[in-house]
């Protein structure tokens, strides 16, 4: 592949021929300035698909005329992988420097019959040594996606670090069940249910430090965040909340609580202190800037405080990808440092801390500063939380602790449909967001199930090996796999056999398809734990040999 270097005013730097890694010598660019441009052209022949890490999920099975975003320390990274029809790599290309600033463009150039490509990259005196990633495998050698950016991972990110035991449990989360309509009897109701379903940590989502009780509609979003920036807790909403916590806390579950550090409500005092802003006003805040290291370090230390006097075991750290990447105006690094800061003295203060950071900063390079990467917001779509939890997973690799979005259905759902909401939640740690003490019995029997399904085999679905079978770049199948034993995720009856392939043990088949499925010799249950013979129903499970 041929890469083109020019400075940010477009004058020619040089040129060079790349397959693999390709270290780009300093010199290249620190003569750039302050901007570097990186320039190729991937012809399109059997492409049919564009991937890249700040998809939602799996691309459609569609050419893109135009793809740019921006990625850097808090957001994303510089990766594109082209893909055939089956989902496997015809050509890669990407950056090693996951930190700076970097604008990624993909245009496609008709008369060429191919996409121009280009990475606007920040450099500064504290960019590290860095290399280009290019690929172009002839067609019997093509490697599929995940093959492609493990890869790619295991160059950024050489060890997988060691996440504390809180970080595989199973979670409540307070967001699609109240919103900020919280109260203290709320909290503690549901912390009782969700130990007696079998769930082992408790997030307080967005809503414990604004006194309004209210709900997300349109007439409450627009100024939604007005109040959020100084992170004090609503005395008068929730009178008891350090008793809760140790309620919460006594009941065996650890206790998180959501904050979103860069936001800065119109109505804070925070608004009278800043001095910078990045974005203009939204849903009542605005974003300050990094670099304001005032407003920062108040910030910092306000999360800090709550976080040591309420004697949390956590935080959901929430919103660092809205600091917007820029070349011309880079922020990355510095607000890197921020929530790199702010993790480092959480987990000085807990050694055992729990941080959660959402999908689009779910990167190899945040792998060492969170312990649980979380599915986007996905409220009763089940098969979209499913797709974003395989997307975290083919970044992150295995042995990262990835959190499904929480489960949330309508309140009259049939127990076969929350069984599939609970089984795609198993392709990461399940987390959950209902008012559990108005669910029916049923529902309740089938989130149980799969909860005490998840923690029997907690051995293989966090640490085993996972793989993916794609159809139309959906994932028909996630299995995962530890020495004998398989536990695979179906979600079309056709990709069972791929799903088996080359595999000699035992397996365990959960049941996302609208089928029943006949399995000869299997041990079949429905989803409420009911034998069915060699059956596996919709939302049901089996065990069977191979």
């Amino acid at each position: 592949m041929q890469i083109k270097f020019e400075n940010g005013k477009g004058a020619a730097l040089g040129e060079v021929s790349a397959e693999g890694f390709f270290p780009v010598e300093r010199k290249v660019w620190e003569e750039s300035g302050n901007i570097l441009g990186i320039r190729t052209f991937v012809p399109i022949r059997e492409v049919t698909a564009l991937w890249h890490p700040l998809l939602d999920r799996m691309p459609e099975q569609k050419l893109p005329w135009t793809t740019v975003f921006g990625c850097g320390g808090i957001k994303g990274f510089p990766l594109l992988v082209f893909l055939d029809q089956k989902a496997r790599c015809v050509s890669a290309v990407g950056l090693t420097d996951m930190m700076d600033d970097c604008r990624v463009s993909v245009k496609m150039n008709q008369a060429s019959c191919g996409y121009e490509v280009a990475f606007t990259l920040a450099v500064c005196k504290e960019t590290e040594d860095w290399e280009i990633f290019a690929l172009t495998p002839s067609p019997e050698k093509r490697p599929s996606l995940a093959e492609v950016i493990d890869q790619y991972r295991k160059k950024v990110l050489q060890k997988v670090p060691e996440y504390p035991a809180g970080a595989w449990e199973s979670v409540y989360c307070t967001w699609y069940a109240a919103h900020a309509a919280l109260s203290d009897d709320f909290m503690v109701r549901n912390a009782e249910e969700a130990r007696k379903l079998g769930l082992g940590t408790f997030i307080v989502d967005d809503g414990w430090c604004l006194d309004e009780s209210k709900k997300v509609t349109p007439e409450t979003l627009p100024d939604w965040y007005r109040d959020i920036g100084d992170w004090e807790w609503s005395e008068k909403k929730l009178p008891r909340l350090k008793e809760d916590i140790e309620k919460i806390q006594a009941l065996g579950l650890s206790c998180m609580f959501w904050v979103a550090p860069f936001f800065c409500g119109r109505r804070s005092k925070l608004a009278g202190k800043a001095t910078k802003f990045l974005t203009e006003l939204h849903e009542g805040q605005r974003v300050y800037d990094p670099l304001d290291v005032s407003a920062e370090k108040c910030v910092s230390e306000n999360i800090l405080r709550f976080f040591r006097e309420m004697k949390l075991d956590g935080l959901k750290i929430d919103f660092v990808d809205i600091i917007p990447p820029d070349p011309e105006k880079p922020r990355c690094r510095a607000a890197w440092n921020c929530i790199h800061d702010l993790t480092e003295k959480a987990k000085a203060y807990r050694k055992d801390a729990l941080i959660e950071f959402r999908q689009n900063y779910a990167t190899p390079l945040m792998a060492p500063a969170a312990t649980a990467f979380r599915a986007g917001d996905v409220p009763f779509d089940y098969m979209s939380n499913f797709s974003r939890c395989v997307q975290i997973r083919l970044q992150m690799g295995d042995g990262v602790p990835v959190h499904s979005d929480p489960v949330y259905f309508h309140p009259e759902e049939s127990a076969e449909a929350v069984a599939r909401h609970m089984i795609a939640a198993l392709a990461g740690v399940p987390m959950v967001s209902m008012e559990l003490s108005t669910l029916k019995e049923e529902q309740k029997k089938v989130i149980a199930g799969y909860l005490a399904f998840y923690k029997e085999n907690r051995p293989v679905l966090n640490f085993g090996h996972w793989d993916f079978d794609f159809r139309n770049n959906f994932p028909v199948s996630a299995f995962c796999t530890q020495g004998r034993k398989r536990i695979v995720i179906l979600t079309d009856i056709d990709a069972l056999p791929g799903a088996l392939k080359k595999f000699s043990g035992r397996v365990t088949l959960l049941n996302m398809t609208t089928d029943m499925l006949v399995q000869p010799l299997a041990v079949g249950f429905d989803a409420l734990g009911r034998s069915c013979g060699n059956r596996i129903p919709p939302g049901g499970r089996g065990i069977f040999s191979c």
